[in-house]
């Protein structure tokens, strides 16, 4: 085969291919999205879908309480201030003893730090532990306890990837105090540099 035939040859297969790549049949047809689906009937235009009522919940993230507690924390990555994210959401009335909130880094990622808050009777307790870290979950709560998923990178991880871990601390109300019950892992705090 001459040079000629094969630059032919690699020009025909790598225009079939790109085709092939580019969404459209290798035979060149063109192709078209799906046809528009018919909005659903309404039966009765003016009837308005009734929203149920909100339920009241023990920790609002915006309370004053909680608004304080992410205050007198250090900055957080970056200078700024904290917010609140995942938080205990039983009820009014129903309120466990101890209470969480996480206070998480603005525009953060799963590897950005985040510090585990502790209420008791619309009371701040303080934080889970005196640093934050990154890859920090809650995994269970009980009436009296909050259970806390810690993970960490080794050397070789990426920062998606933490393979350290999980260790679940779990912290208790103890009628006057909060408890942690087993101390963090030696190799996550290594892997902090602590």
């Amino acid at each position: 085969m001459n040079t000629r035939s094969t630059a032919a040859l690699i020009t025909i297969t790598a225009g079939a291919l790109l085709s092939a790549c580019d969404g459209q049949p290798a035979d060149g047809s063109p192709t078209y999205p799906p046809a528009a689906q018919p909005a659903p009937s309404v039966s009765n235009p003016h009837t308005v879908a009734s929203e149920e009522p909100a339920v009241e919940q023990c920790r609002s993230l915006d309370s004053e309480v909680v608004e304080s507690a992410l205050a007198s924390l250090s900055p957080s990555p970056g200078g700024g201030g904290w917010i609140a994210g995942q938080s205990s959401d039983p009820p009014a009335g129903s309120c466990p003893a101890l209470e969480y909130v996480l206070a998480q880094t603005p525009m953060g990622t799963a590897s950005s730090p985040t510090q585990v808050l502790f209420f008791h009777d619309n009371t701040y307790l303080g934080t889970a532990t005196s640093n934050a870290y990154a890859y920090t979950t809650v995994a269970d709560t009980t009436e009296n306890s909050v259970s806390v998923n810690y993970r960490w990178l080794a050397p070789e991880d990426a920062n998606c990837c933490p393979s350290g871990g999980p260790a679940t601390i779990t912290y208790t109300w103890a009628g006057s105090r909060v408890v942690m019950q087993e101390p963090l892992p030696r190799d996550m705090l290594d892997s902090y540099g602590e």
